[in-house]
């Protein structure tokens, strides 16, 4: 069963180009089709397996710490019926939270003409698209987000809904927010962590810019991605394999490949959340 279990959510692990919601709606659809092959009441090991097997493949992403930690809880006392219960309410969630967190964004994006964002956010995506369903106008510049390039998925997307974008590379996308107008930066967190913002790496940059250009920083998170002091010590920032860069090797040579970072929650003019009142963090004003 151990070894069932880590080759059916390897692909969970080797996914560097997806944003941490559909990592976890995939790891939901893996874990479904596993439970439909256990008998009426799980084995006392299988909810732990899974729930291990979640953490080491995304250690780095709030939304899988939270789904691993409620199926673990069941270890031992779980039937088939209350995993599949826990994982429809699981998925159902973040998708009310995406929701809520859209109509909130609405708003902001209808005083904005451009609006950049980086790397592949899910949350960032159906924001988007519902301002301008809901007569927002603006143009999105995206920037490819290296190495993987998963803001080339984001860009189709985007055109995909008729929205207009720009498509830039990680330098041209600085040097545009350095210049030219730029009116809003949004950004999807993989998770919240005491007072960070996970996010790409690369984010840090984008927002000293954006705190040196008054332009305004937002960060979307829905509640599921904040990882609670309980799972601290399972939060880990990992680094990825050098292979993604370059197959070059040398002992002369180190190559990091660091694809997470954490950004101080107060670089941020708002976080927003499916939860409350959005936090607003600092006092800039709209250039």
């Amino acid at each position: 069963m151990v070894h069932d279990i880590e080759r059916l959510l390897k692909p969970l692990s080797n996914d560097n180009t997806s944003g941490s919601a559909q990592i976890a709606l995939f790891a939901i659809k893996l874990i479904r089709r596993m439970v439909k092959r256990t008998d009426t009441r799980v084995s006392p090991g299988f909810c732990k397996l899974i729930s291990e097997q979640l953490i080491s493949a995304q250690p780095s992403m709030g939304i899988m710490l939270n789904l691993a930690y409620g199926i673990g809880k069941m270890a031992g006392t779980a039937q088939r019926k209350d995993i599949v219960l826990y994982l429809d309410g699981f998925e159902t969630a973040m998708q009310e939270h995406a929701r809520i967190i859209a109509v909130k964004v609405s708003g902001l994006l209808k005083k904005v003409n451009v609006v950049m964002t980086y790397s592949s956010s899910s949350t960032v995506l159906e924001s988007f698209k519902y301002a301008y369903m809901h007569g927002s106008k603006f143009r999105v510049v995206v920037l490819e987000s290296r190495p993987m390039n998963e803001g080339r998925d984001m860009m189709l997307h985007l055109v995909k809904a008729l929205i207009p974008v720009t498509y830039v590379t990680d330098a041209a996308g600085m040097s545009m927010l350095a210049s030219e107008d730029i009116d809003a930066v949004l950004i999807g967190g993989d998770a919240m962590y005491g007072n960070g913002f996970v996010c790409k790496t690369g984010s840090r940059a984008i927002a000293e810019l954006c705190n040196k250009k008054g332009v305004h920083l937002y960060g979307l998170c829905g509640t599921e991605k904040i990882i609670p002091e309980q799972l601290y010590n399972r939060f880990v920032v990992l680094d990825r394999p050098a292979k993604d860069l370059t197959e070059f090797k040398n002992k002369f040579a180190a190559v990091i490949n660091r694809y997470f970072e954490i950004v101080p929650l107060d670089m941020f003019t708002k976080i927003i959340t499916n939860s409350g009142q959005s936090v607003m963090l600092s006092g800039r004003t709209s250039r």
